[in-house]
């Protein structure tokens, strides 16, 4: 396994809004789900996405292989070859998981679908991985929501709803 620094990663590609590689795409979200999985804390934002526009980005980037929470990027797969990779998908629609307006506002103001459920309905990301897939893609509209921490242990979940 070849270790990579992440930050030399980050400024090559991950600190503009240039179009990069399907790989490079991967790689840059999963450094960020990686740095913010280890700084939880309540407060911290993460972002609905809508699962329909998040699995046709996974197919962008990684192909025929299963979800990119799923994979080792030590696979064969992920050395560069990937095998049916799918079209860049258009911008960030999130249409499909609110309920009330058409998407030009923002944030708490929107109202998402009640009877949604997470993994099939939706995806969170944390706020760094949104603001990177919006800097690339565009779209909308932002679902902001907040990780609360609760009971005596305080766990923490993100307040959907």
């Amino acid at each position: 396994m070849t270790i990579r620094d992440s930050s030399v990663l980050m400024m090559e590609n991950g600190g503009s809004c240039l179009p990069c590689t399907p790989d490079e795409e991967r790689q840059i979200v999963q450094d960020l789900k990686n740095q913010s999985d280890l700084d939880l804390k309540e407060g911290n934002l993460y972002f609905l996405i809508s699962t329909r526009w998040y699995r046709s980005w996974e197919r962008y980037v990684c192909g025929d292989e299963p979800s990119i929470d799923n994979i080792s990027f030590d696979s064969p797969h992920m050395n560069g070859v990937s095998s049916k990779r799918a079209e860049r998908p258009g911008p960030i629609d999130n249409s499909d998981i609110i309920q009330n307006g058409n998407g030009s506002s923002e944030g708490d103001d929107l109202e998402v679908r009640r009877n949604l459920e997470e993994g099939q309905d939706y995806v969170l990301v944390p706020q760094q991985v949104w603001e990177k897939l919006f800097c690339w893609y565009k779209g909308g509209p932002a679902l902001p929501r907040k990780m609360i921490s609760e009971g005596i242990v305080n766990e923490k979940r993100v307040e959907v709803f």
